[in-house]
Order: C-alpha cells, then structure tokens, then sequence
C-alpha cells in the first residue's frame, strides 16, 4: 500500500498519508476500481454501527477492510511472500456465507415479504398491461385496517374516503376518468369484519361500475395450509357451516356480483442462487427450508380459481 500509517491523537485513529500520485499498490488499486484514496480513516470501531457504517465513504470503508486483512497477516507472525488465492477465495466464501444468511433472515421475515410481494405484483401488473389501449394505473396506498377504519368513521357511506376518491372524484365528475377496476392485494376471510368490509366495498364498487379485485387464503377456509384446503372433499357443503352464514347472506346481495376473490397465491420469484436467479455482486445462495418462505403474491393475471 502507498500509504504511511501513524497514529492519531484520538485513541483508535490513524491518519492515511497519500503518497504522490501513481505511486504503490494502494493507489493502483483504487485507480483501477475508481475510487480516491482515503485521506484519512476513523475508528474501526465505528463500523459496528450500521449508521455510521452506512455513511461511511467506500474509500475509506475499503481502506479500513485492507488494513484489518494486513493487520491480520502482521500478527500471523509469518513472512508472507505471496497470497495464497486458494485461502483468499476461502475467506470470501466464509464471507458470503455469512452475508448470504444475514440476507436471509431479512428477505424471509414475514413483513419483508409482504413489501417485495406487493410490489413485485404491481411490477408484474404494469409488465402485462398494454398502455397503447388507453389504460393507466394508479395506485392508492391504503392498508386494509385502514379502509375499514375510514367505513366505521364515515357517517354515510357517501361520506367515505374510498367513495369520493372512485365514484366523486371521477365517476360523477364532468371531465373525470371512470375507474374499470381495483385489483387490491388485500386477502379477506369469513370473519364478521372481513365480509362487513366486503359488503362496504361492493357498495362503492357498485355504485361507480367498478368491479373489485382481492384474494383469500387458507384462513378463508378455516385452514392453515392450501394442502389443508385441497383436501375438503365437499367444498359445496363445506359452506353450509355457521361459520359462512354471513358470507352466504352477503353472497346473495346485488351489490356482490362487483366483487371477485381469487386464490391461490403464485410464486413471485424463484429462490436467487447461481442456478435460478443469480447474483452479481457475490456468492448469494438463498436457501428456503420451508414453502411458506417462498415470495409469492395474490392471483391477479396468473390462472387463478375465482371463489364464488
């Protein structure tokens, strides 16, 4: 390295010299991969922070993971002559390793998964629309508790957010852009507030022309696993339990011919790895231990049965 190290005031600092210009392995280095030299390098310590890490300069967060690697090879006590590329690639891997399950653990965390469904769904919604019809998109962002809170706290269900913002605002509005449909990425079960918010939505949905989108899961059958409900011999007279006495009720409403839910969910993306979706940056291999870790999403133009 082209650099002189000397030992700053402050405990744990050292203060990197730059020497002239083309000179050393060190600037070389950082020529080649177009970065500046560090002028100087803070406390090691600091990078245990992942805020200060995060705005930390990649010069000198480089420089600081060269001088741990020379430190190391200082106190091994060894006269190094030249690397060993088998021991580097060694340490590398050892070091993918251990990002690879940090990345795990972050992408499989269940409300991770919830944001890269969603919008890995409204990526495939927009790559299959053909905009040369005279469609747009929009997207309102809108929790499901949300919506039903905004029903509860409207007086009328005129007075409502959904309302004004579908029938108002567009459909009853000279000049204004009729909505065709909303494809929610909400999933509904039989519960008493599932099927209040659908009766709530087909109102509206009803009221501006506007046919309704979402989805159920498992729970919608009173099952934990698709696998569960795969094996319901005779899913006709499975709804005759009291458990669906409201949704059968709001099943023969005019209101609910706006309404469609489909199932079953559809892989999202296949695990990364060098064999399915590669990673460029470094060796991620993803590994998925059970199915319900896998990125997946509502049925909106995949092959989906419509549950009605």
């Amino acid at each position: 390295m082209s650099v002189t190290t000397e030992n700053a005031p402050v405990q744990g600092q050292t203060t990197l010299q730059e020497n002239r210009a083309g000179e050393g392995v060190y600037a070389s280095l950082f020529d080649k991969i177009n970065l500046t030299p560090a002028s100087r390098l803070g406390d090691i310590n600091d990078f245990l922070d992942d805020a200060a890490l995060s705005e930390t300069p990649a010069a000198e967060r480089l420089t600081a993971a060269m001088q741990v690697f020379m430190e190391r090879i200082r106190q091994s006590g060894q006269r190094v002559e030249k690397l060993d590329k088998t021991l580097i690639d060694h340490h590398i891997a050892e070091l993918d390793f251990q990002i690879s399950r940090q990345l795990d653990a972050v992408m499989h965390h269940q409300e991770f998964q919830q944001v890269e469904s969603l919008w890995r769904g409204l990526k495939q919604l927009v790559d299959n629309t053909d905009y040369r019809q005279n469609v747009k998109t929009e997207i309102l962002d809108v929790a499901k508790d949300d919506l039903r809170q905004d029903f509860e706290d409207a007086p009328e269900l005129i007075q409502s957010g959904l309302y004004w913002h579908t029938y108002t605002a567009e459909y009853d509005t000279p000049g204004g852009e009729p909505i065709g449909s909303v494809i929610s990425a909400y999933e509904f079960d039989a519960s008493p507030q599932d099927v209040a918010l659908l009766r709530n939505i087909s109102r509206v949905s009803a009221a501006a022309h506007m046919p309704f989108i979402g989805a159920v899961g498992p729970a919608f059958f009173l099952k934990e696993t698709m696998e569960e409900v795969a094996a319901i011999k005779d899913i006709g007279n499975y709804f005759d339990r009291a458990e669906y006495i409201r949704w059968k009720a709001f099943r023969e409403t005019d209101d609910a011919r706006y309404i469609g839910l489909v199932m079953p969910r559809v892989l999202g993306r296949l695990p990364y790895g060098p064999d399915t979706v590669p990673v460029r940056s470094f060796n991620y291999v993803e590994q998925v231990v059970r199915t319900t870790k896998s990125i997946s999403g509502p049925a909106r133009r995949s092959p989906s049965l419509p549950i009605w």
